[in-house]
């Protein structure tokens, strides 16, 4: 087989690669630890799967037009359960995607986001992988580097999906965030700019 052949069979299977993402799911409205995904926000290609999986309470994902009409298609594991048990569902129709646990009370803070990106998007894919963060953990100011994209808007999300600060952004290179206000944990930076929006997890110390 020829070089320029076996190039472009390589490009075709990267650009079309499957990635599964994983979701916990856990919590209760009776303890300490308020019903939950982790994580709750996910930026994905078409064609990856999402795998939850239940590891404490009585949850489900509930994706159904019925419940999210805005849905390109609708995704449901069933009833709430409890116990361990996982479900997986590929999504190959991009938009965006909300869904939320349908045990009484869990919605208010159990709810989650996926956005689907066309899978042979090659300049999309190019864009999503220069962005980095650091230093990891961070202490006062998290760092981004974000290649191409023009970000208009930085906002920090704890792991629920919830807005915790919203930043505009200003001129200089790398972007800066400010987290010295942030309890230590775990937390999303989503970037909004000419591509849309992205979303990247760092820690604060």
């Amino acid at each position: 087989m020829r070089p320029f052949a076996i190039a472009l069979i390589c490009l075709s299977t990267s650009i079309h690669a499957q990635t599964t993402h994983f979701v916990e799911m856990g919590g209760s409205t009776i303890s300490s630890t308020q019903p939950y995904y982790s994580p709750a926000v996910l930026v994905i290609d078409a064609g990856d799967i999402v795998r939850w999986t239940n590891v404490s309470g009585t949850h489900n994902v509930n994706g159904r037009l019925f419940n999210f009409p805005g849905n390109p298609e609708e995704f449901y594991s069933g009833p709430p359960d409890n116990g361990t048990w996982s479900y997986q569902f590929t999504f190959t129709v991009p938009g965006e995607y909300d869904y939320h646990c349908d045990s009484q009370g869990h919605s208010a803070t159990q709810f989650g986001s996926i956005t689907v990106l066309g899978g042979n998007s090659i300049g999309e894919t190019e864009a999503l992988e220069a962005v980095r963060v650091y230093p990891q953990p961070a202490a006062d100011v998290l760092m981004i580097e974000v290649g191409p994209r023009v970000i208009t808007q930085m906002e920090v999300l704890s792991i629920d999906g919830r807005a915790i600060a919203v930043h505009s952004n200003s001129s200089g290179t790398p972007l800066s965030v400010p987290v010295s206000d942030l309890p230590a944990g775990n937390y999303i930076v989503r970037l909004i700019g000419n591509n849309g929006a992205v979303n990247v997890p760092f820690s604060k110390l």
